[in-house]
């Protein structure tokens, strides 16, 4: 009789599993395109609506970015604490409940202040949920294939982001700057009624010991807590660092330099970083568990040289290529980067190490704007900003070799 129970077990866990993988990638398609599909493009022109110097615009969409990294702040660490302490499902359904109204209000907004302050709640509320979503798929992958997991979930969410930016800057161009609004807050319905699908799935805390994976067990663990989160979290800042320099830059200078607008800018997005950096999460997935976490994440530093070839671009389609080489190197190591951070903490803390990692992340996002935006306004050779960007991503080399690797069975 036992043996039957268990077998019972396995097929319900397994039909739970299949169907919390399908929710859940649902849930991460369409919150991210939602998101994608104002953030790249209609923001910046509705910025522009009410305000029209270049000067004014770069200063506003670089606080713009550092409201996205504060907001990522203050949601990355409650959305990992609750995770863990109330459940994966229930902050998820919150934060998808409050992306949806939200993204419906900037339909309304009658001057930039209130562009910038809706601006940060949709952050809050995207963020709010990621810490969950990674511990939903650390909590079902062991070692041996969380690679290949991490790998199909950032893949669902890179490919969103392929449509989404293009079909924002179409809409605004055709149609207004506030339509988009109205399409991306339909679709984060979507996100939120499926999110009431999930099956929650136990931590170790909740879980039987013959049920948590010998390698997921905190006396298996191959590093000390306190040196992980040291680690990952200087990885974390300079992280933050490179991308919030690199955020205003990819808007500023296609649509100044090269004088894009919204359709072409959301081309920027769609086919030079959407498109690419979806094509390589599974391949980046696969190669994370056969070649091993820190080969993949030291050989993402080779594509440093396509950042300062990106300055010497002068059209667009040359812009889109040197992004598009950026792109492909440095993100097929996204799978890795998350599948070594979830390798080495227990189920019971993934939720809050996510979400503190990612509020780290934040506060370097929240400086590398104003950085960014200093750089281009002060200084008269457009290349020393992207040459700084190389910075942060070269100081990660020495981490990237002390992290050590768990062994598979």
């Amino acid at each position: 009789m036992r043996g039957e129970g268990e077998t019972t077990d396995k097929k319900e866990s397994a039909g739970s599993t299949s169907s919390n993988f399908v929710i859940l990638m649902l849930i991460v398609f369409t919150a991210t395109f939602a998101s994608s599909l104002v953030s790249a493009s209609p923001v910046f022109f509705l910025v522009r609506e009410f305000v029209q110097a270049e000067e004014s615009s770069v200063a506003i969409f670089g606080i713009l970015v550092s409201v996205n990294s504060a907001a990522m702040i203050t949601a990355s660490f409650t959305g990992g604490f609750l995770a863990d302490k109330l459940g994966r499902k229930r902050v998820i359904s919150l934060g998808t409940g409050i992306l949806m109204p939200t993204l419906f209000v900037y339909v309304f907004v009658p001057h930039v202040f209130w562009v910038i302050t809706v601006y940060f709640v949709q952050i809050f509320a995207a963020s709010l949920v990621q810490p969950a979503l990674n511990a939903f798929v650390a909590d079902r992958s062991k070692v041996s294939s969380r690679g290949k997991a991490f790998g199909n979930y950032t893949f669902f969410m890179m490919v969103s982001t392929v449509p989404a930016p293009l079909a924002g800057g179409f809409l605004a161009d055709a149609v207004g700057v506030r339509f988009p609004f109205v399409i991306a807050a339909s679709i984060a319905l979507i996100a939120l009624v499926t999110s009431f699908g999930l099956v929650e799935i136990p931590s170790e805390t909740t879980t039987r010991a013959e049920n948590v994976p010998p390698e997921d067990k905190i006396e298996n663990l191959v590093m000390p807590f306190a040196t992980v989160m040291l680690i990952f979290g200087v990885m974390g800042f300079l992280n933050g660092v490179l991308n919030g320099m690199f955020s205003p830059l990819l808007r500023i200078y296609p649509v100044f330099k090269l004088g894009a607008n919204a359709t072409e800018l959301g081309l920027v997005f769609s086919i030079g970083i959407g498109l690419v950096a979806a094509i390589t999460q599974i391949p980046g997935g696969i190669l994370t568990d056969k070649v091993g976490r820190k080969p993949l994440m030291l050989f993402s530093m080779i594509g440093i040289p396509f950042v300062i070839a990106m300055a010497y671009t002068s059209s667009l389609y040359e812009f889109i290529l040197a992004t598009a080489g950026l792109i492909a190197i440095g993100n097929i190591s996204t799978p890795a980067y998350y599948a070594w951070m979830m390798d080495l903490v227990s189920s019971a803390k993934r939720a809050r190490t996510f979400g503190l990692i990612n509020a780290i992340t934040g506060v370097g996002m929240f400086i590398g704007p104003f950085l960014a935006t200093w750089l281009y306004e002060s200084q008269p050779n457009i290349v020393l900003p992207f040459v700084a960007i190389t910075i942060p991503w070269i100081l990660q080399t020495p981490l990237i070799l002390w992290l050590k690797e768990t062994k598979t069975a």
